[in-house]
């Protein structure tokens, strides 16, 4: 997979006259909405890479904040509509539910290329790679997090807390495999509403060695000062995380960069643009991850961090963000 990943900057040295960007037009299927960090950088990224390639049309499937099975299918429809209305050179598409009710339904062999970033671990249940379709796998560093957490409290118990979504269901599954490869007892709470999500925190602080901390985006009410303010009262065990927009209300954050999976997809959908043949291009996964300690959080916890984490990770302090 890594051979496809840096296939796509040796592709990009043909010359740029082949085509001209007033001639393309992108169309970018965005599963989420505007104003949710991941998606928004993807999207930053995707449209900075591709400014001097093609028009980039950007539809938002808002299916984060609405998961009715119902809407979503009708958000793909109209995702549809646009397509075969624009006729664009290339679609790019972001995270499981464009693969999943766009794709899958109604573009499988299609004309026309697809790129996908955003589906979690695998993309076998959309039957990828379809001869249109290509894409980045994204995976979470999982095992590196419970080498921390064990290495760190010397537990093997543990909390998964995120929201009641398909990405966090799918997300808990792989964190749950993990976990009973190193005899973890993980146990999880998805919910629906800050004052669950605050409960349950509270509760976990005198029952587990540490917590992991999913996706916050479809948990009504969610506010980031009311939450800091929560956790410098309520917090005593070690928190982590794998999402960036969550190291903010973590002890320490291992996590993938929306930048590299919106950078490889614009590359690739260059690559194709200018007549590399998609069926050629793999399928890969991500590879960067940062890594990020709270010491906020530190400073109030029992929990000792070793100093060789502590000097190593990009230090920040909650009244920064």
């Amino acid at each position: 997979m890594k051979s496809s990943y840096y296939l796509i900057l040796v592709i990009l040295i043909l010359p740029l006259s082949l085509f001209s960007s007033q001639d393309k037009k992108c169309i970018y299927i965005n599963s989420y909405h505007v104003g949710f960090v991941w998606s928004d950088t993807i999207a930053k990224n995707i449209k900075n890479e591709l400014k001097n390639t093609c028009k980039v049309i950007q539809f938002n499937m808002d299916t984060k904040r609405n998961k009715d099975t119902a809407f979503i299918e009708k958000k793909a429809l109209e995702a549809k509509e646009l397509i075969d209305s624009e006729n664009p050179d290339i679609v790019i598409t972001s995270d499981d539910n464009a693969a999943k009710y766009l794709i899958k339904p109604y573009y499988k062999d299609s004309h026309i290329p697809f790129v996908f970033n955003g589906v979690n671990w695998s993309a076998k249940e959309y039957g990828f790679p379809y001869s249109n379709v290509t894409g980045m796998i994204e995976i979470t560093p999982i095992n590196d997090l419970f080498k921390l957490a064990i290495y760190i409290t010397s537990g093997k118990k543990g909390i998964f807390i995120g929201d009641d979504t398909i990405t966090d269901r799918k997300d808990l599954k792989q964190f749950l495999k993990f976990a009973k490869k190193r005899n973890i007892t993980l146990d999880n709470s998805l919910l629906n509403t800050l004052d669950e999500w605050k409960n349950t925190y509270k509760k976990a602080q005198n029952k587990y060695d540490f917590i992991i901390l999913g996706h916050n985006s479809a948990i009504k009410d969610w506010d980031d000062n009311e939450v800091k303010e929560f956790l410098l009262k309520n917090s005593n065990i070690l928190v982590l995380t794998t999402y960036s927009w969550m190291v903010p209300f973590s002890t320490i954050g291992l996590t993938i960069r929306p930048e590299e999976q919106g950078i490889w997809a614009a590359n690739t959908a260059k690559a194709i643009l200018k007549g590399y043949p998609i069926k050629d291009i793999a399928i890969t996964t991500n590879h960067i991850w940062n890594k990020s300690i709270n010491m906020s959080l530190v400073n109030i916890s029992t929990v000792k961090i070793p100093k060789d984490i502590v000097f190593n990770y990009k230090k920040f302090y909650m009244e920064e963000l």
